[in-house]
C-alpha cells in the first residue's frame, strides 16, 4: 500500500529548509509558535510533530496553540 504525504497547512509559517551540501531538508521551526520555546523538551517534540502534520481537520492551529500554552500547574480536565 502506497502512503501519501499530506502537506501541512503551515498556519504559523514555521516550515523552513536546511541545505546540506547538495541536499535539502524541510523542517518546522517551533520558535514560530509563541510560547513553544518555554516548553519541556518532550512537549517541544510533540509541538513540532503537530506543526508537521497540521491538516486543519485532525490537527488544527488551536491544537498547536493549546500545546504552546500548556500550564504545568493547571488542573487536569
Amino acid at each position: 500500500m502506497e502512503q501519501t504525504v499530506t502537506e501541512s497547512k503551515n498556519s504559523f509559517n514555521a516550515k523552513s529548509t536546511l541545505e546540506v551540501g547538495s541536499k535539502s531538508y524541510d523542517y518546522y521551526r517551533i520558535d514560530a509558535v509563541p510560547g513553544m520555546e518555554k516548553l519541556p523538551y518532550a512537549l517541544k517534540v510533540l509541538g513540532e510533530n503537530l506543526l508537521r502534520n497540521e491538516d486543519g481537520a485532525n490537527i488544527t492551529e488551536d491544537h498547536i496553540n493549546a500545546v504552546a500554552n500548556w500550564d504545568p500547574s493547571a488542573e487536569p480536565s
